[in-house]
């Protein structure tokens, strides 16, 4: 792989995590309000399944798409040109332990899910 080519998908597939930032944390941030001042809404099932349904499958996305830019980092760093590999920074990414921030994200995220379900229901 040419150096350039591996610098623009790390790009891409940083900017991809970025963008996955804001969502998360506004859809969280908004559950959380309404758990917090529905008051008496939040007893209708109805509301309850919505918000449910946000928390769950909002979830579910941003967690799948930022695990696939993490398996995308671990391919990555297998094909990190020479320049790279012998700097600091490639030192740090070799050592960086990608398997556990995968197994972490889905399971913080699957006990924040479940925090705010119990909220809910």
């Amino acid at each position: 792989m040419q150096d350039s080519t591996w610098v623009g998908i790390m790009s891409m597939r940083t900017q991809a995590a970025n963008a996955l930032i804001l969502p998360f944390v506004l859809m969280h941030s908004v559950v959380l309000v309404i758990i917090a001042f529905a008051g008496d809404a939040l007893g209708d099932s109805s509301v309850q399944l919505a918000v449910a349904a946000v928390v769950v499958i909002g979830s579910i996305w941003t967690t799948l798409n930022i695990d696939g830019v993490f398996a995308d980092f671990a391919a990555l760093r297998k094909d990190m040109p020479d320049g790279v590999a012998s700097s600091n920074f490639g030192a740090v990414l070799q050592k960086l332990p990608i398997g556990a921030m995968r197994v972490m994200g889905v399971v913080f995220t699957a006990l924040m899910v479940m925090a705010e379900l119990l909220a809910i229901y």
